[in-house]
This record gives C-alpha cells, structure tokens and sequence, in this order.
C-alpha cells in the first residue's frame, strides 16, 4: 500500500500532479516506490521524498495498529475469487485500490485515502495522521490514476478501440501571418514554414522560432520566446493529439499531431527540467510519385515485387519516410491488394486506391512493432510497410513474412549499404551470423540508401542515392559474408545498381552540389580529397 498513499499524498497536497503519476506509475518496481521514481526523474526533490515518506510510513502504522481492533470474528471470510484477484496486472497496486485494515469511523482533521478499486467497488478509509511539516494541507478528494487496465481493452486481433481515430488537420486553411512574433499560433507558425517550404521548426525557450529550410538553419523571429509563450504553444499542441495525450512536465515524447487548417506535424518534446523544447516536423499535404522521388530508375521495379524484403535506408531527416509511404502509395494505385503499415508514428494518411490499406501506429492501435507484424500476417496482409526498424526482434518478423509470401518495405538506419549490412550481421551472436546472412541472401530483394544535400546557395536538396537489386552474385557475396566486396559488385551492375560515391560525383559534376558536401558523405572520402574544407 506504500505506492497508493504516497501517489494520494503528494497529489492532494499539490506536490505533483496525476498526470505525473499516471506517467510514471509503470517504472515502480520491487527497489523503487513511486516517491524514489520520481525523485530519479527530477519531479520532486530529495527532501520532499524523504517528508512524505516519513508520513507515508506514519500511516502505514497506523493502519497496522488499527488492523486488530477492526478484526471480527463475525466478519465474513474473504472470497477466494476476491483473493485471487491480481493487483494492477501482477505489478504494484493501483494507487486508488482500497486500504486494507484502515478504521472506518472519521476523524477531524484527519487524512481520508478513498476511491475505487480495479473491480469498480467504491472503498474509503479515513485515518488520523500528523500534518507533514512543508507540505500544504489541503482536503482529499477521489481521483483515479489511469493505467494500461483502466484502458477499454485490446480486442481479439490486438487493436485498440476505433476511439483511437487519426487526426487529419483538414479544415480551412490557416493564413500564414507576414512576421512570426512570440504570441503566433502554432498553426500559424506551420502555416508559415509550409508557404517557404520549410521542412522543421524549433521552438526553445529565451530563443527566436526556427525554421529548417533546404537542410539549412535560420532564425525566423526577431524576438525570442519566452517559457510562458513556449508553454502556450505546447498547450495548442496537445489539442491536435487524437488519443487524447496528456502532456506531463518531464515526460520527453514523439508524437503525429493534426491541426484544423495547418495539416499534420511529428513534434518532438524534451525537457530540461521543467522547460520544455520542441521540435517540429512538418508532413507534406500532398503525395508525390515515384518518378517524382528521383530514385534510379530500376528501384521502381520494388514496387511490382510480390513478396521479400526492401530496405530502406538513410540519416535521420533523409526522407526515408517519405520514399515508403510514395512506395506504399505506387502500389494501392496500382494493385490489387491488402496493404499495412506499421508505423512510430503515423505520419501521412494513405487513400486506398485499387486496394485495402489499414495504418496501424505503435502504441496507438497496436501495443508494439512485434504485435503489429503478427497482426498483418494473421489479416493477411499482401504488402506491409514498417516505419521503422529498430530491434533484431522485428527483423527476424519481417523475414518470416517475407518468406511467407508478404511483399516487406522496411525503413531503418545506415549511411550506406556496407555499413548497413555489416551492423545488422554483426549485431546478432557470432554463432548466429551465418544464419542470418542466409535467411537475408534468400529474402532481400534491394536496399536503397539515400541523403538528401543541400544544393548549392541553399536553393533546395538533391537526392544522393546508393541502391541495388539483389542478384544471385550479390546473394552469393552476403551468404559468404563478404560484404566487404558488395560496393565493387554494384558498380559492375551496370542498370541494377549505384553507389553511393557514383551519385554524389554525378551531383558535384553536374553543379547541384559543392564538393565539400560530397567529401563529408562519401564511403571513401579519399575520392573527393581535393574538395576536403581545407583545400578551398
């Protein structure tokens, strides 16, 4: 009962709130209360954790002296069903479940811990206890502290309820103002990085607003954001969030937000105690095409494969997103099929086509990456998009799909296809490495590794590019574990295959770029030596 009165204590004497309780309830542990828990994080300070406790511990003997006065020989056993019943899902004990052993009869003065247990049965202990010195004494009143079992549960396929619906951020349209000032209106603001295609917005506190534009950085306001105005602009955030997020002061987070009129954004919140910073990315309204990707030509032949595996590769804000949803969209224009996705999280909203689509958020409708995978396979999903991945559990998935017969697009991280290949062998056992690079030799079909450069005088970004269609050589060179020699086979494959370093010299040749950004992304810099910075 520890964690149930201190979670009451400190959130009816104002210390912290239930949405910070709620955030942390689920890092309790057998070591740790909640009071230690939120001491780590930063919410409350070592000496009020040590106050409360102290008066937690006051009632945890009150309680136990008050246990043998209230027992009753007439009192009627406790059922075995009641008995049985696990405590918040066999962790520790919903902060609202009933007191055991507390006295019934009401004090003056005293402190009451009441509300409902897991079961919906209404319980009220009141006990008389000791003000806490440095705490404000306020009245308690019922409040409930929400955890995965108070959630209208999962359904039989792992979904959750259609109340989890995608907000769209259609509505009409939000003007973009001429300056943007500290009182602007996030919506305004995303409407101003839209009309000058900017791709993300930073918004930190005692700093002007700034935009990412053609991947440079520029400050857009002439006055910097104070924290009130800062915390302004994430109360407007939280409204865009369809299952109803609650924000919570040092919680860090990333989410898919909708906006009525200013479309659909991926913000990012960190904290640095209670100052929050915010980052913003902005989702495109309109589609694009393949053509329109720019990718060599024979990667459009992923999209007319009809099962294995496509990997898609990248640094962070390279566009990998983008490419699989264009790929995802190709072919629900063009094929009949059931399409999934699995993403963290949902940036674009796919439009059927000729096919079923169903888009499924990680922690939104499905608990997991893993679950959305068994998900699709059980449905009888066609073509599963998977944005993106991360752990060699979901790997191993995606491959079993594949080899079940699923078309699998996945995105993941790599700034080539040597480094790429060689992180997910080695990340696995040695004993383990052989059968991996066999299962990807039979199930990989083409990889695709792209950075988007800044063009010369910040005019936009070109797409550098290093791709390949898996042939039997190159399957034989990844079973061997040879990776070493696949940047020399796909320059010999003429029309199935670039390099990195072929792109990014095609794109300085022809003027989009300078040298100097082609030497810092190279796989051999020593091709681009002579644009090294310190020769210019």
């Amino acid at each position: 009962m520890r964690n149930q009165y201190m979670a009451k204590v400190l959130v009816h004497n104002k210390v912290v709130t239930e949405d910070q309780i709620n955030a942390y309830w689920n890092k309790i542990s057998d070591t740790k209360d909640i009071g230690q828990v939120l001491v780590d994080a930063g919410v409350i300070p070592p000496p009020t954790y040590i106050k409360v406790l102290a008066f937690v511990k006051n009632l945890e003997a009150k309680a136990a002296a008050e246990a043998p006065k209230q027992a009753s020989p007439a009192a009627p056993a406790t059922s075995s069903a009641a008995a049985a019943r696990p405590a918040f899902g066999g962790k520790a004990d919903s902060p609202y479940a009933p007191a055991s052993g507390a006295g019934s009869s009401e004090s003056a003065g005293g402190l009451q811990i009441e509300g409902n247990n897991l079961y919906g049965e209404s319980s009220t202990s009141n006990m008389e206890v000791e003000a806490v010195a440095g705490l404000e004494a306020t009245s308690i009143s019922s409040f409930q502290v929400k955890t995965e079992l108070d959630e209208e549960p999962f359904g039989e396929n792992g979904e959750l309820p259609s109340r989890f619906a995608i907000a769209l951020g259609d509505g009409k349209p939000v003007d973009a103002p001429e300056h943007l000032r500290p009182m602007t209106s996030l919506p305004q603001i995303l409407a101003f990085a839209r009309k000058f295609n900017a791709t993300d917005v930073y918004l930190f506190a005692d700093r002007p607003i700034i935009m990412r534009q053609s991947g440079a950085l520029f400050e857009v306001s002439e006055q910097p954001l104070d924290l009130s105005r800062l915390n302004e602009r994430l109360d407007e955030a939280s409204k865009g969030f369809s299952d109803g997020y609650k924000i919570v002061v040092g919680q860090n987070f990333s989410k898919t937000l909708g906006l009525p009129g200013a479309g659909r954004a991926r913000i990012t919140v960190t904290w640095s105690g209670t100052t929050p910073s915010i980052s913003l990315r902005v989702i495109p309204t309109e589609s694009t095409s393949l053509e329109n990707l720019y990718l060599p030509p024979f990667c459009n032949q992923f999209a007319e494969l009809s099962s294995g595996l496509v990997l898609i590769a990248g640094p962070a804000a390279s566009g990998r997103s983008t490419t699989l949803i264009t790929f995802a969209e190709a072919i629900a224009a063009n094929r009949d099929a059931y399409i999934q996705t699995v993403e963290k999280p949902i940036e674009r909203l796919l439009q059927p086509g000729r096919g079923a689509v169903a888009q499924r958020e990680v922690g939104l409708q499905v608990r997991s990456g893993i679950e959305g995978i068994e998900l699709a396979m059980r449905s009888g999903a066609d073509v599963l998009f998977f944005d993106h991945l991360e752990k060699n559990e979901e790997l191993y998935a995606l491959l079993q799909a594949a080899n079940a017969g699923t078309l699998v697009f996945a995105v993941t991280a790599g700034n080539n296809i040597h480094s790429l290949l060689s992180r997910i062998i080695n990340s696995v056992p040695e004993q383990n490495r052989a059968s991996l690079a066999n299962a990807l030799a039979d199930q990989l079909k083409g990889v695709i590794v792209q950075h988007l450069v800044p063009v010369v005088q910040n005019q936009g970004l070109v797409l550098a590019c290093e791709a390949m269609k898996m042939t039997s050589p190159m399957a034989n060179l990844l079973r061997r574990g040879e990776i070493a020699q696949l940047s020399a086979a796909i320059s010999s494959q003429k029309d199935l295959g670039v390099t990195l370093d072929d792109s990014l010299q095609k794109c300085v040749e022809t003027g989009y770029i300078e040298g100097a950004e082609a030497w810092r992304r190279a796989s051999d810099a020593r091709r681009f030596a002579a644009h090294h910075p310190a020769n210019s």
